[in-house]
């Protein structure tokens, strides 16, 4: 019995993690994407309480239906990050990874991105803005 209830457990416990691996592959378009665009966000003081929050749904509302998208990845600094590494102070983070340079340039001339920017724009510390695009080196 003990060892049936064991066998049980481990059998829901493997399905369970074969249930998040395929729910966070179907999170990201097919395709490889080995094209990275990260953008560090930082906030003007003025800024509303709220825009933030309002910037990140946006990054998952909007800027994830742009076609040559393949993954949206934007979120707050996380609690816990690399010890010994100077912190770098910042309001949000965001990650696209699309598939080639000419993929980057369809995100970034595309009208929801171009929406993005003009609604949530005018709350960014432009001066502060960080923007790195880099190739994945691997095979």
């Amino acid at each position: 019995m003990r060892r049936t209830l064991l066998l049980s457990m481990l059998v829901v416990a493997i399905g369970a993690t074969a249930n998040a691996v395929s729910a966070d592959a179907k999170s990201d378009k097919k395709g490889h994407a080995p094209y990275a665009h990260v953008v560090v966000f930082r906030m003007k003081e003025n800024a509303p309480k709220d825009a933030v929050e309002k910037a990140l749904a946006d990054c998952h509302e909007l800027l994830a239906k742009i076609p040559s998208v393949r993954s949206v990845r934007a979120g707050r600094p996380a609690a816990k990050g690399t010890p010994d590494v100077p912190k770098m102070q910042y309001d949000f983070a965001l990650l696209v990874l699309v598939e080639d340079a000419d993929g980057l340039e369809a995100y970034l001339k595309h009208p929801l991105h171009l929406e993005f920017v003009k609604k949530h724009g005018p709350y960014f510390d432009r001066e502060k803005l960080q923007v790195f695009d880099f190739l994945d080196q691997s095979k």
